[in-house]
């Protein structure tokens, strides 16, 4: 919709959720391009996206890609919010995403074969690989301690939420948290993530409460040949 002459997002109400479908990847990747990098965890692990435009965009795909695999197969639930095209209103647009693990109390589907969780790529040259490591390597460690100590393995975790910036404070994270916390309440499991700054305060709004911080350390480590004594060995 208008408004003095600029485009503006509609309402609540003009926004629905749904299953993702496989049609949805070039719109997840869109959302994931220009809404992650908002987040200081995201820019973290990819600080060299801009520099290496191209691989930013092929890894990102093929990650999303197989996140849509690990869905399908019902290890996950990615959630879209959709409303309508702001360059084109008649037309339908995914906004919004959202990816949650799967409690895992039912039995897998034996017509589903099991497929690897998405992989990071290290070779991708957008990222810092050492980054991507202390990432997951503190965030498993936190998961265990924090969440899996305090609610057991049965959890909703929800590992991803993104907004397309255009349509920002609409009202598309909190219908999919809601979603969220309905299943959640429904199962009788616990709703745990990694809130960045940017989300904190929706999740605060929710009922969210905070447990413990997570310190992510990458070693910096360097190798100067100018240094004396410096040789390497095979």
């Amino acid at each position: 919709m208008h408004e003095n002459g600029k485009i503006v997002a509609g309402s609540p109400d003009d926004i629905s959720i749904r299953p993702v479908t496989a049609d949805d990847l070039d719109a997840v990747v869109e959302i994931v391009i220009k809404a992650f990098p908002y987040d200081e965890q995201f820019a973290y692990r990819y600080p060299y996206r801009d520099k290496y435009p191209e691989d930013h965009y092929k890894y990102t795909r093929l990650y999303y890609a197989e996140y849509l695999n690990t869905t399908f197969a019902g290890q996950n639930t990615i959630m879209v919010a959709t409303a309508p095209d702001l360059h084109n209103p008649k037309e339908t647009k995914v906004i919004a995403l959202s990816i949650w693990d799967n409690p895992g109390d039912r039995a897998p589907d034996p017509d589903i074969p099991a497929v690897s969780p998405p992989k990071n790529h290290p070779e991708r040259k957008d990222c810092n690989p050492a980054r991507l490591k202390a990432y997951s390597e503190a965030t498993m460690k936190a998961r265990k301690e924090i969440f899996v100590s305090r609610f057991g393995e049965r959890q909703l975790s929800l590992r991803q939420m993104a907004t397309l910036p255009d349509y920002w404070r609409r009202g598309a994270a909190s219908k999919l948290l809601i979603w969220g916390m309905e299943r959640a309440r429904k199962e009788g499991v616990a709703v745990p993530m990694f809130a960045g700054n940017m989300g904190k305060l929706l999740y605060i709004k929710f009922g969210f409460k905070e447990l413990g911080k997570v310190k992510i350390q990458a070693p910096a480590m360097a190798w100067d040949p100018n240094e004396k004594g410096e040789k390497v060995s095979l």
